[in-house]
């Protein structure tokens, strides 16, 4: 659906290959560490669940245009993110992210489910690059935006060892 689980299978058989000690290894002081980054998309799944529940109580229909989300995993383009999705150490071990990354996918399904395709396409709020996507898009994004920072996480783990 959406090309999410595809995406998320990568990131999941790249965190098989990672050890307890390089997932908290940070390679320098400024950036994070491959569990820092889990715990970011978690916390970014979890708040794209939230907003699109918010959409769809609250918002009015709107029709937006098709974005080109390919393009979230052009690293060139650096984007801080907001303070609520920054990693705060709530994940200690690679089996506790990976449990509440299974957790927000979780969510993500279940409320993607439970709505019917027009509602879904017809609902929609911003993002911080792209504009409005409708909530179809923001599922989409998820996908991008893990394989962004699976790239990331590979980055990480080549420079810790």
């Amino acid at each position: 659906m959406y090309g999410i689980e595809e995406k998320r299978n990568e990131l999941l058989a790249f965190v098989e290959e990672v050890s307890n000690e390089e997932a908290r290894t940070k390679p320098d002081e400024n950036s994070w560490s491959i569990l820092e980054v889990l715990e970011h998309l978690y916390l970014m799944e979890q708040m794209i669940v939230h907003q699109m529940n918010q959409a769809i109580k609250q918002g009015d229909e709107q029709q937006v245009n098709e974005k080109p989300l390919h393009k979230t995993t052009n690293r060139d383009y650096k984007v801080e993110a907001p303070q609520p999705l920054k990693p705060k150490g709530e994940f200690n071990t690679l089996e506790e992210a990976k449990k509440g990354l299974e957790h927000t996918r979780e969510a993500t399904y279940f409320l993607v489910h439970n709505k019917d395709k027009e509602t879904l396409q017809n609902r929609a709020f911003p993002h911080p690059s792209f504009g409005d996507l409708n909530l179809e898009q923001w599922v989409e994004f998820i996908g991008w935006h893990e394989l962004r920072h699976l790239d990331q996480m590979k980055e990480t783990k080549a420079h810790i060892q």
